[in-house]
């Protein structure tokens, strides 16, 4: 009787434990969740432009780009059409000349590639070195005869040789 109690217990213990861990991970997750701040909470009580006030919003908006240009060529002593000029010919010339060094770069790579294969043609052979190159090369190769043993497809005795 009292070996059927400590099982009947430790089930009992088990199921108790996890019941506790499921309520503690409930409770953080409802601490999490109340912690949370909405779109509405953070940016508070919006509404909808209607299409009068965004057309109203998008003129603005034009005035202000227009003055702060108008504001910019003002400036004595300076044109920025020519600045802009001036800028996209700096960036064309950048992209020329990295062009110009990548280009400059494979040619030096070629000619080193290039110098590299001459120099192996040029390299004078060692004959030793050839013919262990050759030895394992595909070709007639003198073939020995297989003894009887290996011919013997029943793996029979012959010749006084247990195969």
């Amino acid at each position: 009787m009292a070996d059927n109690n400590i099982p009947v217990k430790i089930l009992n213990a088990i199921q108790e434990a996890g019941t506790e861990m499921a309520e503690q991970g409930i409770k953080t997750t409802e601490q999490a969740i109340s912690t949370v701040i909405t779109g509405q909470e953070l940016v508070g009580d919006t509404k909808e432009m209607s299409e009068g006030e965004m057309a109203k919003a998008k003129m603005e908006d034009e005035r202000k780009k227009q003055e702060e240009l108008a504001k910019i060529q003002n400036i004595p002593g300076r044109n920025v059409e020519s600045e802009i000029k001036e800028v996209i010919q700096e960036k064309e010339s950048e992209e020329d000349k990295e062009q110009k060094e990548f280009l400059e770069k494979i040619r030096l790579q070629r000619e080193a590639e290039e110098r590299e294969r001459n120099e192996m043609v040029e390299e004078p052979e060692n004959a030793k070195r050839e013919a262990a190159k050759t030895q394992f090369a595909p070709g007639k190769r003198k073939k020995q005869q297989p003894d009887a043993t290996q011919m013997s497809q029943t793996s029979e005795f012959k010749g006084g040789k247990i195969d």
